[in-house]
């Protein structure tokens, strides 16, 4: 007993800096998983936008059309863009890219919307995006900048997007958002 009493008041030092160092460690942690679901996030954004990015400037390439089709819901998602563009061959080709609902993430009592994004080329698929889009968006553009309803009016494609990571339990998750957002000349939309 005397050892002890002898001893409290280092025995309580070393358990507050054995506390100090665990909840240090265990923060570290949580950051360095946080850091990486970021760049994940990132990436897969990046590597979406680079592929649409090339895409889009290839609306109307080699063909008399441009846009065919672009729906939108009442969200403002672009739930439906297609356009013409020549294949490799020299074959006009239909490139349509659908949005479609996905999951439904709950983050503190919200429901976040999912999407998942389709790319097919003459009704067969061709690749896609990930399902971890919140939103996705492509606007036609006037001379201007102006948004405008019609195709042949039309000389700039605006698209935006955001895709979203959740960390966490489900009773405690953090949304993660990575924004990506581009305006695009397609060469054949100046014809």
């Amino acid at each position: 007993m005397q050892f002890l009493l002898d001893h409290i008041a280092s025995i309580l030092v070393s358990g507050a800096v054995l506390l100090l160092v665990i909840a240090t460690n265990l923060n570290a942690q949580r950051a360095a998983i946080e850091e990486t679901v970021a760049y994940a996030a990132k990436v897969q954004t990046l590597n979406l936008a680079d592929f649409l990015e090339d895409d889009l400037l290839l609306v109307g390439d080699g063909t008399d059309d441009t846009i065919e089709t672009i729906e939108t819901n009442d969200d403002g998602q672009t739930t439906e863009f297609s356009f013409w563009r020549e294949d490799e061959m020299g074959v006009d080709m239909l490139v349509s890219y659908t949005l479609e609902e996905g999951d439904v993430v709950d983050v503190d009592g919200e429901k976040v919307q999912l999407y998942r994004l389709f790319r097919t080329e003459d009704d067969a698929a061709a690749g896609g995006g990930s399902s971890t889009l919140q939103a996705f968006s492509i606007t036609m553009l006037d001379e201007s900048g102006s948004t405008t309803g019609s195709v042949e009016s039309a000389r700039l494609l605006r698209v935006r997007a955001i895709n979203v990571y959740g960390m966490g339990d489900a009773d405690d998750m953090d949304l993660f958002r990575s924004y990506w957002g581009i305006t695009v000349r397609p060469p054949a939309l100046d014809s």
